[in-house]
């Protein structure tokens, strides 16, 4: 666990710091008892019409929680916007300088719409904002897009998944990652869209299901209009 410095957002990771024999007890529990699911199933492109999607990130970029990829949010987004060709890129617990290492270069790949989300393995692990948005802004500008939409990080402080005082620890970091995505977004011309709520889960109560990636897909196209 990384020790907070001044000015970046340290004092969001006290409560862990503090409360870190019982944190990370609870984060080890919660880690062991939740179902691990499988990637949405098929390939990572699909879709028709005349937009180019791009959807870039962590678990929730590749649809874990859904049963195939046009049930998440590559294939809801597309409806959304009346069809268009998309692209799932990224893995499974990324944290956002994970995503700008490995596919940085498909990011760069030309889109008429790019959708990033990354955070949620960032707040996990406590990385520190400051590491966050350094590495959000060196991905957005890697992205080669009409509009680029940054989705924040999910509000951990709602998730029922969590016991307390992990979900206060995990939800305090959660806010400031989200307060420097919405900074590094407006600085790059991006817009942002709300994160997930953790309303709608999957099996393992963390990862939306079909119904939550609909709502996010809702989102995003909110802010597109």
């Amino acid at each position: 666990m990384e020790q907070p410095h001044p000015g970046d957002d340290g004092m969001s990771r006290l409560p862990a710091i503090l409360l870190a024999p019982i944190v990370l007890v609870q984060a080890r529990r919660v880690r062991r008892e939740t179902p691990q699911l499988p990637d949405a199933a098929g390939a990572r492109t699909g879709g028709s019409g005349p937009l180019r999607l791009l959807v870039i990130g962590d678990s929730t970029a590749v649809g874990m929680g859904a049963a195939t990829l046009d049930d998440a949010l590559p294939g809801r987004l597309a409806h959304e916007l009346g069809g268009a060709r998309w692209r799932a890129v990224g893995r499974s617990g990324a944290t956002s300088a994970e995503v700008l290492r490995d596919f940085g270069d498909a990011a760069a790949v030309a889109s008429d719409i790019a959708v990033v989300l990354v955070g949620w393995n960032d707040a996990l692990q406590l990385r520190s904002a400051r590491a966050f948005g350094r590495d959000l802004g060196a991905l957005l500008s890697r992205v080669d897009a009409v509009r680029t939409v940054v989705v924040g990080p999910p509000r951990f402080g709602d998730f029922a998944v969590f016991p307390q005082p992990l979900r206060r620890a995990v939800g305090a970091q959660a806010r400031a990652i989200g307060r420097a995505a919405a900074a590094v977004a407006a600085r790059h011309g991006a817009a942002l869209a709300p994160g997930f709520d953790g309303r709608m889960t999957a099996a393992d109560r963390f990862h939306p299901d079909a119904d939550g990636y609909a709502a996010m897909a809702a989102g995003i196209r909110a802010v597109l209009r």
